[in-house]
Parts: structure tokens; sequence; C-alpha cells
């Protein structure tokens, strides 16, 4: 296996970038979320709700207020996807539109109460497997976590 070729400041390479590493590290992403995923799907198992209304729901709970661009840029699919996923998600009153107080034309969106509550009682499973697993790992894992998934992030965005 080869070493990915990453070096520190001071120019000797880091041993736990190993190229067998990182891989071990991307399956893992992939099966946390996979185990996410059936936990989400087990829990809603109804024809309503499908992961997308659930992540769509999820940056709405994060965001209340959100107009529809930037909800398309954080989910980052079409319009045409979008428009489909809110119309089943205000039609059943999970989602509530309000007009934006400085552009008309705009509309921002918020979650029911209702939507809150049951958002929270789908999450709690996982919620509550991420708090424990950061409790054991130390109080700096949460920020060296988010730290990694906000470079990939980072990295995506400046690629695009």
């Amino acid at each position: 296996m080869s070493d990915l070729n990453f070096n520190n400041p001071k120019g000797s390479p880091l041993l736990y970038l190993r190229e067998d590493k990182v891989k071990e590290s991307l399956n893992t992403f992939f099966n946390v979320s996979k185990n996410f995923e059936k936990i989400i799907t087990d829990k809603i198992n109804n024809d309503i709700f499908g992961i997308a209304d659930i992540r769509c729901l999820l940056i709405i709970n994060l965001n209340p207020g959100i107009i529809f661009n930037e909800l398309m840029e954080e989910l980052d699919i079409s319009k045409q996807s979008l428009n489909r996923v809110l119309k089943k998600l205000i039609y059943n009153d999970f989602i509530v539109q309000k007009k934006n107080s400085e552009d008309a034309r705009k509309k921002n969106l918020y979650l029911s109460n209702q939507t809150n509550k049951m958002l929270d009682n789908i999450l709690e499973p996982i919620l509550k497997d991420i708090a424990e697993a950061f409790q054991k790992s130390g109080s700096n894992s949460v920020q060296g976590f988010n730290q990694i998934i906000n470079n990939i992030i980072k990295r995506k965005e400046n690629d695009a």
C-alpha cells in the first residue's frame, strides 16, 4: 500500500496519513452513513418521508427562515427536485412558508411545531449515539471531527 504524499510543515511525512488508513476512514464513513440511514428509514417506515425529506427538514431545523435558493444550495440538488420535496412537505403541513420581510418574492421556510417534535424523535437515537461517541473520545473530539468534515467540504467547494 502506498503512502499519500502529505507532509507536515516540518517536511516529514505524517505517518497516520498512509493510504490504507485513509481508505479505512472512508470505509468507516460509508458504514456510519449506511447505519444512520437505516435507523432513519426504520423510524419513518412510511410512504410520506424519505431520506431526502428528512435531510431537508434537518437543514430547515438548523436554519429557521432559510430561503429556497439557500436550501437548494445546501442540499446540492436541482430546483425541480427541491420543488418536488417542498411541495409534498408543505402540502402535509410539515413546513410553513412566510413572506420574506425584505423581499416579498422570497419565502422563508420554517418547520411546524409538530415537525420539530417528530424530527427530534426520528433523530434521537442517532444524536444519542454521536453524543456518546464524542463523550468517549474526549473533550477535543467534537472540534477535531468538525474540523475534518469542514475541511473536506471546503475542498469540495474549492474544486467546484
